[in-house]
């Protein structure tokens, strides 16, 4: 059974026209779980629906394996219209009894980000086990891409799937029993959803959106610094953006700083103690922040607010400012004036600015001292544990090196923490981040180290990683694939010809590893490569091809394909005649891809020619609307003479607005946008070319409907700001360009420029054409007569 698992036959017979097949194969074994996962990837891969009904009923099956359902999942999400995607996870939802956190993540990396799957998400969380910290699910990842995928409305609409995920999600953390009682406010059972939740706050505040001004979002924001201060190893730790957009955002940075006054002061009233102070809602790097500018609105408070309890904070919140500003004279005489004829606000002042504390002032340091003290404590106990650990492991390093109890491709407890003391507190930017083993001797001395390197080493090659072809999901890392790949990273650093020296059996298991890196590739695959070309080539084929093949129009793929256009140049000379030999025989339906396929072989020493040929027989058998500009760009760079003329009359051919949005999709393909990626030929850049271009570009993307940016702040360029850049850097490639056709051609667009506005400047930049050319080395005479007869009648 062990070849069903690992089959990687089924990309060659997965089509459509065997689904009756596999419908009866389905029937007839589906109560083995091996075949199901086998049939489940053959169906989805083949796009065979008529098989959904069963494997629909698979997927319901709380007593079938664990992959034979993921597989059954997979097909329906994939394939499914949306009645079935809802009616399976509905049913799911529904479901009495613990639903596998696996399960669920794969649903979300495929469902259709709406406001029905927020609500479906939400029941959901309710079925599941209770949360395993070391257990590698995929579904925080898997949460956190759906909460990436979800759209942020105008205020206006009425659906709010972000705001509502908040304020579903913000329910499960107000549940008891909580972290620490009286004082940490969060589930102790949901703590793990702080990170998406965060997150999802984090989108409605970079978004402006007024639901970040909600109880909800609020909420979230306060529950954080409490889960960091009393867990710092939990979920919170989620890297955003909100430290600097909260502050920034003064509705929402005051709002969020007087509702956490308010939720501190229901805990202290309940303690028949008063809030006049806000240290107990700072000690603990709340995301509201306030600096010497805020010091007037903070004053403002003093006077304004109608509770004494409420003008005292906003006092203390002066003071602090105060001191942090070296103690402005003037400031102390606005807060006397502020203050004046209040006793209670006067006494504090007057407290506060006295080197002799007061008695309420000792006692607010006394309890900041307490705060401190419980947390010594913890972080005491949380030391002397890692102690314990820590000595178990350097009085027995063979437990690290030969866990017992473990089968091949196991990981252990042991070699997990060790994995992330290497990391430490970094942001970790690859995958081989645990290769850095020596960084355990300082804590862990060398017998440790080395038994956590010999473990990393020993570990890859019984481990197997599942590839996308085969049905893997790699958005999701297990830590043991992070362990292995590691191992990989040492014995590449630290054994000399291990490459070349590896068997081809292992040179194939290690090109397994090579789509699991974060950023790119591996630094070990481009030498591996070149020692195993034939290996090198089928497996990254392997991937490529089925990426291709599996590229849907509205879903990023985020596979092989990107990687080797950014981060692999080397390789695009290798895979240019797999793409180009899959172009000529498939659509490309997903436009990022298109892209991707098109700069490859632009960079990949393809000739013009062959190029050029391809683009225009794909344009000639009709390529989807939406992907004819880019390749008319591609043919234009490659054979303009042949294709202006063409896209002229497709341009014709479209009317005013059509041909406007063809021309701004052609131009930005050609080009590129503001970060690059146009294409690389360039043979359109010559002066009659890049004239004809302008003239053409001109006349679809009108000067006159420009978008003026100049003083409008921050924005997100749109296509038609990528639009008229390139249509302008037409311009400036012709004008840069020295010699008598540069001339010319700007001289011709003085007559020629279809927006009259334009003729007298053009005018002027021959001149300085001119100008600037007869400032270059004086000509010989044959130069002279050579130049006189271009003109000649």
């Amino acid at each position: 059974m062990r070849g069903i698992m690992d089959n990687t036959a089924i990309e060659r017979i997965a089509a459509p026209d065997l689904g009756a097949d596999a419908l009866a194969l389905l029937e007839r074994f589906g109560s083995d779980d091996d075949v199901v996962f086998f049939m489940g990837r053959l169906v989805w891969q083949g796009e065979m629906r008529e098989c959904l009904p069963a494997l629909e009923q698979i997927a319901l099956e709380a007593e079938r394996g664990r992959y034979a359902r993921i597989a059954s999942i997979r097909a329906i999400m994939t394939l499914g219209d949306e009645a079935q995607k809802d009616r399976l996870w509905s049913a799911i939802a529904a479901h009495t009894g613990p639903l596998d956190r696996r399960l669920l993540a794969e649903i979300l990396e495929w469902e259709t980000p709406t406001l029905r799957s927020v609500e479906l998400l939400l029941a959901t969380i309710d079925r599941l086990p209770p949360y395993e910290r070391f257990e590698a699910t995929g579904l925080s990842e898997a949460m956190h891409r759906f909460i990436d995928r979800l759209p942020i409305m105008a205020d206006a609409a009425p659906e709010q799937p972000v705001a509502r995920l908040v304020e579903g999600l913000n329910g499960f953390l107000d549940r008891e029993p909580y972290i620490e009682r009286g004082e940490c406010h969060v589930s102790e059972a949901f703590t793990w959803l702080m990170g998406p939740a965060l997150h999802a706050v984090d989108r409605l505040v970079s978004g402006r959106a007024s639901a970040a001004l909600e109880a909800g979002a609020l909420a979230i924001l306060r529950k954080v610094p409490a889960v960091r201060f009393w867990r710092s190893d939990d979920g919170a730790d989620y890297k955003t953006a909100l430290n600097a957009n909260v502050p920034r955002w003064q509705e929402l940075n005051d709002l969020l700083y007087w509702t956490s006054v308010a939720e501190r002061r229901t805990h202290l009233v309940a303690k028949g103690e008063r809030l006049v102070d806000d240290w107990q809602i700072s000690f603990m790097s709340p995301f509201w922040r306030f600096g010497a500018d805020d010091f007037d609105r903070c004053l403002g408070w003093v006077r304004e607010m109608e509770a004494l309890d409420d003008r005292l904070v906003a006092l203390s919140r002066c003071l602090v400012l105060f001191v942090g500003e070296d103690r402005p004279a003037e400031w102390l005489e606005q807060m006397r004036d502020a203050t004046s004829g209040q006793a209670e606000l006067e006494t504090a002042l007057a407290e506060r600015t006295d080197p002799r504390p007061s008695q309420a002032v000792r006692d607010m340091q006394a309890e900041e001292r307490k705060w401190k003290r419980q947390r010594r404590a913890r972080e005491a106990r949380e030391q002397r544990d890692r102690a314990d650990w820590v000595r178990a492991l350097k009085a027995d390093p063979n437990r690290v090196r030969s866990p017992e109890g473990l089968k091949p491709g196991e990981f252990s407890h042991d070699q997990y923490h060790l994995l992330h003391s290497v990391r430490g507190d970094g942001i970790s930017r690859d995958r081989d981040w645990g290769a850095a083993w020596r960084q355990l001797t300082p804590e862990f001395g060398d017998e440790v180290a080395q038994a956590y390197r010999d473990a990393a080493i020993a570990f890859w090659r019984p481990y197997r990683p599942v590839l996308r072809s085969e049905g893997g999901d790699t958005g999701s890392t297990p830590y043991a694939l992070i362990f292995a790949m590691a191992g990989i990273a040492i014995e590449f650093d630290e054994t000399e010809n291990f490459l070349t020296a590896l068997s081809d059996e292992d040179a194939r298991h290690a090109l397994r590893y090579v789509a699991w890196e974060l950023n790119g590739f591996p630094r070990w695959f481009e030498p591996l490569y070149r020692a195993h070309p034939k290996a090198g080539l089928e497996a990254v084929a392997k991937e490529l091809i089925w990426e291709l093949d599996h590229s849907k129009a509205d879903q990023p793929t985020h596979h092989i394909l990107h990687d080797i256009l950014y981060h692999a140049p080397w390789l695009h000379a290798e895979v240019a005649p797999l793409i180009r030999d899959w172009l000529r025989s498939n659509d490309m339906r997903n436009a990022d891809n298109l892209r991707y396929c098109l700069n490859i072989l632009s960079s990949s020493g393809v000739s013009p020619g062959e190029l050029g040929g391809l683009a225009q027989a794909k344009l000639a058998v009709g390529v989807e609307a939406e992907q004819r500009p880019r390749w008319y760009a591609l043919w234009v760079d490659n054979a303009p003479e042949d294709a202006i003329p063409a896209l002229t009359a497709e341009l014709e051919g479209l009317g005013e607005a059509g041909g406007s949005d063809f021309a701004q999709l052609f131009v930005v393909s050609l080009l590129g946008d503001r970060h690059g990626t146009g294409y690389r030929t360039g043979a359109f850049k010559t002066a009659a070319h890049l004239k004809d271009l302008y003239v053409l570009m001109h006349r679809y993307i009108k000067s006159s409907e420009d978008l003026n940016r100049a003083n409008g702040g921050v924005y997100s360029p749109t296509l038609r700001d990528n639009a008229q850049d390139a249509r302008n850097k037409l311009f400036n490639l012709l004008s840069s360009e020295p010699g008598a056709e540069t001339y010319a051609a700007i001289k011709a667009l003085e007559k020629e420029h279809p927006e009259p506005s334009y003729r007298q400047w053009m005018a002027k930049r021959a001149r300085e054409r001119a100008i600037a050319d007869a400032d270059e080395p004086v000509w010989e005479a044959g130069q002279v007569h050579a130049f006189a007869a271009r003109f000649a009648v």
